[in-house]
C-alpha cells in the first residue's frame, strides 16, 4: 500500500476538496467546501492498492487508521473509495470498514462514497478529515453567498 499526503495546508486542503470532481461535477457544494475547510485540523491522504488482494488492502487501510495518532474534538470524514469500473464493496466488505474503520473516529460523523466511473487495475482511497475543537450545533449562513450556482 503507497500512502500519499494530498494536502499539507489550509490552503491546499481547500483548493483540493475544491476541485475533487466525478463524471465533471464536483463532489462537494461550495457550503460543503466552507464548512470543511473553515476548520481546527485537516487531513486529505490517499492510500493506493500495489499487489495485495482487495481484503489484505482493507486490511491494511483499517491498521493504518487505528495507528495515525487520534484528534480531540469533532471530526468529520469522508472516504472516497475508488473501485474497479462497475464494482461496490460487497456487503461483507461495507460491514468490515462500518466495523474497523468507523471507531477510529468514535462518535463523529462519516460517509464513504464508492466511486466506478473510471477504468481502474488498483483500489484507492481517499481520506478527507476536516477537525473542529467541538461539533458546531448550528452554523451561520449568508443567504448573499447562496445564490451562485455550482458544477
Amino acid at each position: 500500500m503507497i500512502t500519499t499526503t494530498l494536502a499539507t495546508n489550509k490552503t491546499e486542503f481547500r483548493t483540493y476538496i475544491e476541485q475533487l470532481k466525478v463524471k465533471g461535477k464536483r463532489i462537494f457544494s461550495p457550503d460543503e467546501v466552507e464548512y470543511l475547510a473553515d476548520n481546527d485540523g485537516f487531513e486529505a491522504v490517499e492510500l493506493k492498492q500495489e499487489e495485495e488482494t482487495d481484503e489484505e488492502f482493507l486490511t491494511l487501510f483499517s491498521t493504518w487508521l487505528h495507528e495515525r495518532p487520534q484528534q480531540a474534538g469533532h471530526t468529520d470524514y469522508y472516504i472516497l473509495f475508488y473501485l474497479r469500473t462497475g464494482e461496490q464493496l460487497t456487503p461483507e466488505q461495507f460491514e468490515y470498514m462500518e466495523r474497523n474503520v468507523a471507531e477510529c473516529f468514535e462518535t463523529n460523523h462519516g460517509w464513504l462514497y464508492e466511486l466506478n466511473d473510471r477504468l481502474r487495475f488498483r483500489l484507492r482511497i481517499r481520506l478527507i478529515c476536516s477537525h473542529k475543537k467541538s461539533f458546531r450545533r448550528l452554523v451561520r449562513k449568508d443567504w448573499r453567498n447562496c445564490m451562485e450556482t455550482y458544477n
